[in-house]
């Protein structure tokens, strides 16, 4: 049983019942859960008709979109650093001297 509250809502599982056919579940899914008039459709699916993911390797991403998530950009400022101080280790140059109109817009003195 799928029940819908409001015009605007999404349809959401309420529960299930047993029946013969379909106008019995009908009655039954009204009596069970629409009785108080609860809310504004309902809708009966036989079992055999809803389908599960078998595979939950289907739901995994095929490409990094972790940039959508602000979770992503946190200690950006530090990995730049960690990755300029790998390049002057790797180089055997210091640290670059760093200017005012250098600094980047997330980065505050």
């Amino acid at each position: 049983m799928f029940q819908q509250k409001g015009h605007q809502d999404p349809f959401v599982h309420v529960g299930s019942v047993t029946a013969p056919d379909a106008h019995m579940a009908l009655a039954y899914a009204k009596e069970c859960f629409f009785r108080r008039r609860e809310g504004r459709d309902l809708w009966v699916v036989k079992r055999s008709h809803v389908h599960h993911l078998g595979d939950p390797s289907m739901l995994d991403q095929i490409t990094d979109k972790s940039y959508r998530y602000p979770e992503a950009y946190r200690g950006v400022v530090g990995k730049r650093e960690a990755a300029k101080a790998k390049v002057a280790a790797m180089t055997g140059a210091g640290p670059a001297p760093r200017s005012a109109a250098s600094t980047a817009g997330d980065e505050y003195e």
